[in-house]
Parts: structure tokens; sequence; C-alpha cells
């Protein structure tokens, strides 16, 4: 649901919310909040003295990880319900490369109604300000300002760009790797790992 690309169909609400189940407790959430754990240990600046070394500060960062996770999936998930916005991504029909990229950029803050008309993305607005908000609850004093939570809503829109720019490209990164002889059919990538 979160990353997955439209096909034109609107969602039912059981479907949202089996995907949102998945992404946001399944194994892909586990997986995911580690790597960026073990990234955020690399440098750990944003966090405080007992955050950067050991254990203990890996297991408060992935802790981290997942309460900011599960915060943004959950708030774009209900937003989306309670509005019936669509907010899977409809890839470009153009062929130009930086008009295709300002489509995805542009995806990020206007999206879809489940009717199919464009509107203010506002279950990403709100998953962004969730998952950047959400820290400034256990983080300690100085770590917990407006000023770190603005920029962790900013670094939430980035990525979702990001997401939105790979599935824009997803066709031409597939020929690419066969033209490279690199088979994604044997990369083994488990179904939950797709949704």
């Amino acid at each position: 649901m979160f990353d997955a690309v439209s096909n034109g169909t609107p969602q039912t609400f059981a479907e949202r919310f089996r995907d949102f189940a998945v992404i946001t407790v399944g194994p892909r959430a586990l997986v995911t909040a580690a790597a960026g754990s073990g990234i955020s240990m690399i440098r750990p600046r944003n966090y405080p003295r007992a955050w950067r070394q050991g254990p203990g500060a890996f297991g408060r960062i992935y802790g981290s990880h997942l309460a900011t996770g599960a915060s943004e999936d959950t708030a774009r998930f209900v937003t989306a319900a309670l509005l019936k916005e669509d907010f899977r991504y409809r890839a470009s029909t153009s062929r130009n490369p930086a008009l295709r990229v300002a489509h995805a950029i542009s995806f990020t803050l206007v999206d879809k109604s489940d009717s199919g008309q464009s509107r203010l993305a506002v279950a990403n607005f709100a998953a962004a300000a969730a998952g950047g908000f959400t820290p400034n609850l256990y983080l300690p004093a100085g770590y917990n300002t407006v000023s770190r939570a603005e920029t962790r809503v900013a670094v939430s829109f980035a990525a979702l760009a990001g997401k939105n720019i790979v599935a824009e490209f997803a066709p031409e990164i597939a020929r690419l790797a066969r033209k490279l002889h690199i088979s994604v059919h044997d990369i083994p990538i488990p179904e939950w790992w797709t949704h």
C-alpha cells in the first residue's frame, strides 16, 4: 500500500488495512528499521551521548525507527481512510525524464482521491508530521526541539519523493538490470517485501 503503484482501481478498506498491517508490523518493518538504525549508528550526531555507542544505543535507535515508522504509516492510513484518499503512486504518461522526475516529486504533494481526482496529499502531510514529531515524545531536552522535528518532516518528504522516483523508473531499472545480465528473478524477494 505505502509504496505500491496503483492500477487505477480503488482499494477497499479491507485491502488498505491488510496492506497497512503488513507494512507497519510485518517483517519488512523490522528489517528496514534495523538497517536504518545501523546507518544512524555510523553518524549518530542526531542523538544524545547515551544513544551513540554499544548495543543499548542501537536498541534505542532501533526503537525510535520502529516508533517513527509506525506513526507515519498509521497517520497515512487513518488520514487516507477518513478522507478517501488513494496515495498509491500513479506513473507519468510522459517519456521525458525531467517531466517524469517532476511528476514523481509532485506526487508527494498532490495525489488522487478514491474517485481518481487530483487532490492535496493530506495523508502524506499527516504521515510526515507524525514521523517528524513522534521522537519529540521520548528524546531528551535539546534533541526534542521543533527545529529537529521540522528537519525530520523534511527528510520524510524527501524519502517519499525518492520512493516515487524509483517507482517511476522501475521499468527502466529492470531493463538495465537485464541488459547487465543481472537477473532480478534470481534475487529471492519474499512476497511480504513487495507489498
